[in-house]
């Protein structure tokens, strides 16, 4: 094996029986969020069970921001704390789609139901809470396997060849070391690459990190 693009490390989901993942390491991923996005479910729900005049309204804030702050840890561990800084809501809904993370239409929603009780100061109804905060669990339930022992490295056997793949995501960037070997296939050395965040192909790259939750 002398290079290690996409078309090749895709073999592994091939079904053949000489291209196999061969071990796994996890980690958690941490933040510096003193509020994390379950402190944020845990208000809202006080808040929608309160009884002052405007829990609904701020129910509905600490809905919204449970899942800015999933998001924003999200894009942490996936190594785009630093390109993702500017990013606006529809951004990163539409980048989490783009790399297979789902992410439900309804959150797009929950967003433009908080800009119009912010920017048009329209008072939410209870139902319209609930559904918001359901949402907002199921979909911080679902993300956090990316979050909380999360995948750290992977080791996947294609071709006779061992690559070992990692997502340094305090660093930005996916490592890769791979073998090298001569056309009489004789080991020469192992090599180490780095594929940093803002390079061009990182996402197609991280695209297929994530493809490898599915071995779990």
């Amino acid at each position: 094996m002398n290079e290690c693009n996409l078309e090749r490390l895709n073999l592994i989901f091939n079904n053949d029986e000489k291209h196999f993942v061969e071990g796994f390491g996890f980690n958690d991923v941490e933040t510096d969020f003193d509020i994390s996005p379950k402190d944020f479910i845990k208000f809202a729900n006080h808040d929608l069970t309160a009884q002052y005049d405007h829990h609904l309204v701020n129910s509905l804030s600490n809905t919204k921001r449970a899942i800015d702050s999933q998001l924003d840890s999200l894009l942490i561990g996936f190594g785009l704390s630093e390109r993702a800084k500017k990013w606006n809501f529809p951004t990163k809904i539409d980048f989490l789609n783009s790399i297979g993370i789902i992410s439900p239409k309804i959150l797009t929603k929950i967003n433009k139901k908080r800009n119009l009780l912010e920017h048009e100061y329209k008072n939410p109804n209870k139902e319209e809470v609930e559904d918001a905060l359901d949402v907002a669990e199921l979909f911080i339930a679902y993300t956090d396997k990316y979050l909380i022992h999360a995948l750290d490295d992977c080791n996947l056997w294609i071709e006779g060849g061992r690559i070992s793949i990692a997502l340094k995501w305090e660093n930005c960037k996916i490592k890769f070391t791979y073998p090298i070997y001569d056309d009489n296939d004789h080991f020469i050395k192992e090599v180490t690459e780095e594929l940093t965040a803002d390079q061009k192909d990182y996402d197609e790259y991280l695209k297929f990190y994530l493809k490898l939750y599915n071995y779990l």
